[in-house]
């Protein structure tokens, strides 16, 4: 039955009562109808373009940690904030699935390929970009019953309000979380791929510059691959939390000093650079909540 699903949201009364009735959304009810859809509908990553809506949810986590924007659960939301005709899916809009924050990038007519600013038709598609640099295009109805499926924990970020100075004050940058790559010439290292250390600075260029007589970094030059800036939150945390997080993708590495002595090293982690920025975006979300 691939339409379960779709039965199960044909009610109207999906955009007045939706959180109301605690199994509407029940797994048990529509998970085949979930796997068949999914199976056919799987996010794709973007070939180009990505950095069109990067700067975006950078804004956006900017804004939430200033107190400009809030991120609120569908389960303790007022009427006003629920998913509605009176409040519908927008375009431009900021929602997050499963911890991974998305974009409504653009809402349209399937039939006529015509483009909506707002939408609550079940049957409109919707082109959705996520934070992880992945798209795709879904229809509103499969959306929904994502953001309110208890198992995803879905949430919904508020319309940014810059008039409000009650977040402004609160601000201040802790430090960076730094992402570096091996650079040196050992090829031990060199043909590892994926291979990153994760760190904590206050100051990045000022932590990278001697990495060459360190331990730490191999006794060797590193590649700068991303950073990202934390507010609010003891930095020092943070990387703590990635590390845990990161626990069985620690590498027990071995390298020769240049007073010949063998040393291991444990500070470096065998994983791709998007599950990196994955872990870190989902940390920053879940801080929020």
């Amino acid at each position: 039955m691939h339409d379960d699903l779709d039965d199960i949201l044909s009610d109207e009364s999906l955009f007045t009562d939706l959180e109301m009735d605690q199994n509407l959304f029940s797994n048990e009810r529509y998970r085949r109808t979930v796997a068949v859809k999914a199976s056919s509908s799987q996010r794709k990553r973007m070939s180009e373009g990505f950095n069109e809506y990067k700067w975006r949810f950078a804004q956006v986590r900017d804004e939430v940690a200033r107190g400009y924007r809030q991120i609120k659960s569908f389960d303790d939301i007022h009427t006003g904030d629920k998913i509605s005709k009176a409040n519908p899916i927008k375009q431009g809009s900021f929602y997050i699935d499963n911890g991974i924050m998305l974009y409504i990038d653009r809402i349209y007519d399937p039939k006529t390929g015509d483009s909506k600013e707002s939408s609550t038709n079940r049957n409109d598609k919707i082109h959705i970009v996520y934070d992880n640099g992945t798209e795709n295009d879904v229809k509103l109805l499969s959306l929904i019953s994502s953001l309110y499926d208890k198992k995803r924990n879905g949430r919904f970020v508020t319309e940014a309000n810059n008039n409000s100075m009650e977040g402004a004050d609160k601000s201040i940058t802790t430090g960076f979380i730094y992402v570096v790559r091996y650079a040196g010439e050992d090829p031990q290292f060199l043909n590892m791929k994926d291979l990153y250390k994760i760190g904590c600075a206050k100051n990045i260029k000022k932590r990278l510059d001697n990495t060459a007589n360190e331990s730490t970094y191999l006794f060797a030059p590193v590649e700068l691959v991303c950073q990202f800036e934390i507010q609010n939150i003891d930095v020092r945390k943070v990387e703590k939390y990635i590390h845990h997080v990161l626990a069985d993708k620690r590498l027990d590495l071995s390298v020769v000093a240049p007073n010949g002595r063998q040393m291991t090293i444990k500070e470096w982690f065998l994983i791709d650079l998007e599950s990196i920025q994955d872990i870190i975006n989902k940390m920053v979300i879940d801080l929020q909540v």
